[in-house]
């Protein structure tokens, strides 16, 4: 014969139902007046994006802003190399695009030190102008040097 088990499966069983989450109702529809049901999920009336017939593909909107994209660049791409024949543009150089580059940041060092002696009190008119001039220039000379660091390829008009 077994001993009986000091376990009291009884209230065990009912202390995990109290603490267990309750469960999701499955999602379903009725489809006759006596309320029988079927699953919503093979009904068909959920939208499953997986069984379209164009499902991970490309829209067409894109595709064709990415041919427009790849002619407009082939159109520039021409007019470049048609213009070069003309003699109408020609291509700097990488020497000249740096030392270009070099003289630019030159100036701006020179600009920028000039706009660090500038007296902290601005009162007068003068001072007011010279500092907006420096802070002019210095504005358009990093302009001029992130245009040329953004483009390896310049090309200037010869007119």
């Amino acid at each position: 014969m077994r001993t009986p088990s000091k376990n009291n499966f009884v209230k065990s069983n009912a202390v995990d139902n109290i603490l267990s989450a309750p469960r999701r109702p499955q999602a379903c529809y009725a489809f006759t007046k006596n309320g029988d049901k079927q699953p919503l999920e093979a009904s068909g009336l959920v939208p499953k994006y997986v069984h379209k017939k164009d499902y991970g593909q490309t829209p067409e909107y894109l595709q064709q802003r990415k041919e427009e994209e790849r002619r407009a660049q082939e159109e520039y791409d021409e007019y470049v190399k048609e213009r070069m024949r003309q003699g109408a543009m020609k291509q700097l150089s990488d020497e000249d695009r740096l030392s270009t580059l070099q003289g630019l940041k030159k100036n701006w060092e020179e600009i920028h030190h000039q706009y660090q002696c500038l007296s902290i009190v601005t009162d007068t008119v003068p001072k007011r102008n010279r500092k907006e001039r420096l802070e002019q220039r210095m504005k358009q000379l990093e302009k001029d040097i992130d245009l040329i660091e953004r483009h390896k390829t310049i090309y200037i008009a010869n007119n």
